[in-house]
């Protein structure tokens, strides 16, 4: 009983601890303006982006119609789903092998930076996670005892990683086809039954993930931002999927030892590097490759490093768990700081605030290679009043089917402020960069530089008026 409690407390810890300090950055700042629209704007947005992401901006809007949307309440939902998704990483490695190995697979993933980093972001990932590891639950359930409920609970599970985030439930269903298929071979004719009941269930908990995928088909050049693969990338993907480098390539080493030709650990291998494969692979010619859109591979590597170290002996493990520990707590730290999402929102607030003076004016760039709204979300959730005004907004963000504000033409309702604030997300020379042409030679005619602020995905600058 205490090997099961000890690493969902753990897990839940480490996503209460500091919930609040990193600001949310660009991806969490679009759930927070999604949820604030009607069921009507919402669907009328997803008609033109973000189509893959409604049914979880659905979820939560009924859940911060009660809960609210401060931050604590927009991450709450991915804290729970981390600590649950802890007790079936426990579950699987204790079916695995035993009681230890669960303790020790709870144990990994509940200290993994990646865990708790999306424990901590008001995002789907969290929930994905936990369906990937009730998924592959159900999966060995079913190869071991194909019984109706480990079917129904296997499509279950598929069908709300998909709905939930579609690349992750299509990259985990090829990591589960390649499973079932060496389960296959070692089973002749005799497993067959089997294997088509398998096809009926991933056929049916697949579909929300391909209807999903076919509606957002046309808002694809959302991830155009997205470099293709490179050696570099290569090299960098344990840092970029595990938040530190030293524990991924730990987790990845033990992993790869702890595959045994058993079923359940053929299913956690196909689960743990499938996917992985895949993505880096596709990422080569397509633009795909972002380490979160892999996310469902954590909870079977976690059980596989588990199965590896309680092969090696108590001793073993317990010096690797502790080493997992010291790797990982810099990360841990790092991932907590204001800006430990990417994106120091807080800074906005220090920056114009003590330095507003009446007759200000604010303005933002047109366009971003990936976060184009997130300067006029973080100016809206962190500046509060009295604040200069955003005089070229015509209509908000996220209105009309339009993700970002709509603005008068050129500038042309800019007036002859004394001063200009540019608020935007890149640390470029040139704060006018990416504003459209009317828009840039109006400001820039009339304004010359005085004061620049730089932090992380986010630029402050002061304009005054030439004289």
């Amino acid at each position: 009983m205490l090997s099961g409690v000890v690493p969902a407390l753990v897990a839940l810890v480490l996503g209460r601890w500091r919930l609040t300090g990193p600001a949310l950055w660009a991806d969490e700042l679009a759930t927070w303006g999604a949820v604030r629209l009607s069921w009507s704007q919402l669907w009328q947005l997803a008609g033109s982006v973000d189509a893959v992401l409604t049914p979880y901006y659905a979820l939560m809007k009924a859940y911060t119609a009660v809960a609210g949307t401060s931050t604590a309440a927009l991450r709450l939902p991915s804290v729970a789903a981390i600590t649950v998704a802890t007790v079936v990483v426990t579950a699987l490695g204790r079916r695995l092998g035993g009681t230890a190995t669960g303790l020790l697979a709870g144990l990994l993933f509940a200290i993994l930076p990646v865990t708790s980093r999306y424990a901590q972001e008001a995002r789907s990932y969290a929930l994905v996670i936990l369906g990937a590891a009730v998924a592959v639950w159900f999966l060995v359930s079913l190869l071991e005892e194909p019984r109706r409920r480990h079917l129904v609970g296997y499509a279950s599970a598929v069908g709300l990683v998909g709905l939930l985030h579609p690349l992750n439930g299509l990259l985990m269903l090829a990591g589960h086809a390649v499973a079932v298929g060496w389960w296959q071979l070692s089973r002749s004719a005799q497993g067959w039954r089997t294997v088509r009941r398998w096809v009926a269930a991933a056929g049916m908990g697949v579909l929300p993930a391909l209807v999903l995928s076919v509606w957002g088909w046309g808002q694809a050049a959302q991830v155009s931002w997205i470099a293709l693969v490179n050696l570099a990338a290569l090299q960098a993907f344990p840092e970029r999927l595990f938040h530190s480098a030293a524990v991924g390539g730990l987790v990845l080493v033990l992993a790869v030892l702890g595959v045994r030709r058993a079923p359940a650990s053929v299913c956690l291998a196909g689960a743990a590097f499938v996917p992985l494969a895949l993505l880096l692979l596709a990422g080569t010619h397509l633009h795909v490759w972002v380490a979160r859109y892999v996310l469902v591979v954590l909870p079977a590597l976690a059980v596989l490093a588990a199965s590896a170290l309680a092969q090696a002996g108590r001793s073993s493990a317990v010096v690797a768990v502790g080493l997992a520990v010291v790797l990982a707590f810099p990360a841990h730290v790092a991932v907590r700081a204001h800006a430990g999402h990417s994106q120091d929102s807080y800074r906005i607030a220090a920056v114009i605030g003590p330095r507003y003076r009446p007759g200000d004016v604010v303005v933002f760039p047109d366009s971003h290679p990936s976060i184009p709204w997130s300067p006029r979300d973080i100016y809206e959730r962190y500046l509060p009043a009295p604040r200069p005004p955003d005089v070229l907004r015509v209509a908000p963000q996220r209105s009309d089917g339009r993700f970002l504000a709509t603005e008068c033409p050129d500038a042309t309702c800019l007036g002859t402020p004394p001063r200009v604030w540019v608020v935007g997300a890149d640390p470029s020379a040139d704060p006018l960069r990416d504003m459209v042409p009317g828009k840039r030679e109006r400001i820039s005619a009339g304004y010359r530089e005085a004061e620049r602020w730089r932090y992380p995905l986010l630029s402050i600058t002061l304009l005054k008026r030439r004289t």
